[in-house]
C-alpha cells in the first residue's frame, strides 16, 4: 500500500511525463498559438466544462500578478467569501499552484481528480480530437477548475502564465473584473518586441461585459486598453488612490508592491467586498519567494525576481534593510533578459556566487557567460556553482550574521533552495506554503 506522499509524488510524475508527447511548437506566432484554447476548450468539453460554473477575477501583466492575486484571495477570504485563486510557476511543489481559502489542495482531492476525470478524459480526447491534447499547464489548470467547481467557490481568481490573449486561462467566460498591472519588456520574442505590442496581447483578458482595472501608468498603453474595453463593451475603471488610507506594512513599503496594494484596494472597491480587518491582512501579508526573508542571523531573503521591472522593485526592497556586506546567490534562465537588471544589482554586492537551476524543461544560462558579464559590470569576488545547495552552502559559511544573502534571477532557484527551510514533506502535511 503506498502512502500518501508516494501516491502524490506518482501523480506529479505522470502529469510532468505527458511533457514528452511529441508536439509543434505553436509559441512563436500569434494565429499558431491560438490552439492553446482550442485545444483547451476542447479538453474542458470532456470534462463537463466547469469554466462554466465559476465567477472569474482575471489578472495579467508583466509584473506584480503574484502579489495581486494572493492580496486578492486573502482579502476575499477575509471578507467570508469563499475563493479559490490558480497562480503559476510553484516555488517548492506542485500544489501550491491550487489555493481554496487558507489551505492547499490536498494529495488526496488532487490524486481523485486526476484518476476520476483528467485521465479519462484525456484518453477520450485522442479518439475525438484532430488538435494535440493539452499540455501540462492546461492539464494544471483543468485540475483547478474542477477543484474550485467542487468546492463551490463564490469567486476564483486566474493568474494568466504568459501573455492574455492566447494564454490558457482565457478559455474561461467573461469575468467579472479582469485586470493587467502592468507592461514591460518580457517574453519579447513571444508577445512582441514593444510595450505596444504586448500590451494588445494581455489585452486579450478584456472581454464583454467585464469591469477592467491597471495600474499601468504608461498613457499610450492606457489608450490601448480603453479602445479594447470600447471595443469589447467592457467597463474601464480608472484607479484612485486608496492606498493612502491604509498602512503599506513591511510588504507593500516599495512603490512597486504599493501600486499593486492600490490595484486590489479598487478592486475590492468595484466588487463591492468588505472586509472588516484590512489592515491586519495587509500587516500579515507575505508571499512566498517575492522578498521572503526566510532567515535571521544571517539575514536570507529570497526572491523570484527575473527580469528589470521585479529586479528594479527587489534592489528597492535590499536599500530599506540594514547589513554589512551583501552576499548574492544568482541564477538566470536563458531565455531572459537579465542584463540590464543585474547593471542595477551588482553596484550593491559584496560577494557573488554564480550557480544554475535544476528544472529540466527550461535551459538555465551558460555560467561562463554569466561570470564573463559579471566580471564586466563589476570585479567583486565571484564563485562558480553548478550545484546550487554547494552555493548556498558556501554564502552561509562565508556570511556574517549582520550581513544579507539575496537569492534571485529564477523563481526556480530561489524554489528549489527554498526547501533549506521549508520542505515539500511539510508543505503537504500542512497544506501551507508558509513557515
Amino acid at each position: 500500500m503506498k502512502t500518501i506522499l508516494e501516491t502524490y509524488h506518482q501523480d506529479i510524475a505522470w502529469l510532468e511525463g505527458l511533457n514528452n508527447i511529441p508536439r509543434k511548437n505553436y509559441m512563436l506566432g500569434p494565429s499558431s498559438r491560438s490552439i492553446f484554447i482550442q485545444r483547451l476548450q476542447n479538453f474542458l468539453n470532456l470534462l463537463g466544462n466547469p469554466e462554466k460554473k465559476l465567477k472569474f477575477i482575471h489578472v495579467t501583466g508583466t509584473a506584480g500578478k503574484g502579489s495581486t492575486v494572493n492580496l486578492l484571495h486573502d482579502l476575499i477570504f477575509a471578507s467570508g467569501k469563499k475563493v479559490g485563486s490558480y497562480t503559476s510557476p510553484f516555488a517548492t511543489t506542485t500544489i501550491e499552484k491550487f489555493r481554496v481559502n487558507n489551505e492547499l489542495i490536498s494529495p488526496q482531492i488532487f490524486h481523485q481528480i486526476l484518476e476520476e476525470k483528467i485521465k479519462p478524459a484525456l484518453d477520450q480526447y485522442i479518439l475525438k480530437y484532430k488538435t494535440e491534447t493539452p499540455s501540462y499547464f492546461e492539464l494544471c489548470l483543468s485540475i483547478a477548475l474542477l477543484y474550485f467547481k467542487k468546492e463551490k467557490c463564490d469567486l476564483v481568481i486566474l493568474e494568466a502564465g504568459l501573455g492574455g490573449l492566447h494564454d490558457a486561462t482565457n478559455v474561461i467566460p467573461p469575468p467579472i473584473v479582469s485586470t493587467i498591472t502592468n507592461i514591460g519588456l518580457d517574453h519579447t520574442e513571444i508577445l512582441g518586441k514593444t510595450k505596444e505590442a504586448i500590451a494588445n496581447d494581455k489585452a486579450g483578458i478584456i472581454k464583454k461585459g467585464s469591469i477592467f482595472l491597471t495600474s499601468e501608468k504608461n498613457q499610450k498603453l492606457i489608450q490601448i486598453f480603453k479602445e479594447r474595453c470600447a471595443e469589447k463593451k467592457a467597463k474601464f475603471i480608472a484607479l484612485k488612490n486608496l492606498s493612502q488610507n491604509y498602512s503599506e506594512g513591511k510588504y507593500f513599503a516599495t512603490k512597486q508592491q504599493n501600486t499593486n496594494l492600490n490595484l486590489v484596494l479598487n478592486i475590492l472597491e468595484v466588487l463591492k467586498i468588505k472586509v472588516d480587518n484590512i489592515q491586519k491582512v495587509i500587516n500579515n501579508f507575505q508571499l512566498i519567494c517575492r522578498q521572503e526573508i526566510i532567515q535571521d542571523k544571517p539575514q536570507v531573503i529570497l526572491d523570484g525576481a527575473h527580469n528589470a521591472d521585479k529586479l528594479g522593485n527587489l534592489i528597492d526592497f535590499i536599500k530599506k534593510q540594514k547589513y554589512q556586506k551583501l552576499h548574492l546567490i544568482f541564477a538566470a534562465a536563458e531565455d531572459k533578459h537579465y542584463l540590464g537588471a543585474l547593471k542595477k544589482l551588482l553596484p550593491e554586492v559584496d560577494y557573488l556566487y554564480l550557480t544554475r537551476f535544476n528544472n529540466p524543461f527550461r535551459k538555465s544560462a551558460s555560467l561562463k557567460t554569466l561570470f564573463t558579464q559579471c566580471q564586466k559590470i563589476k570585479k567583486i569576488p565571484s564563485q562558480v556553482f553548478h550545484d546550487s545547495e554547494m552555493a548556498l552552502s558556501s554564502a552561509l559559511k562565508k556570511a556574517k550574521k549582520n550581513d544579507l544573502i539575496v537569492i534571485c534571477g529564477s523563481f526556480f532557484l530561489a524554489g528549489l533552495l527554498r526547501k533549506n527551510w521549508l520542505s515539500e514533506e511539510e508543505i503537504i502535511k500542512n497544506l501551507s506554503s508558509t513557515k
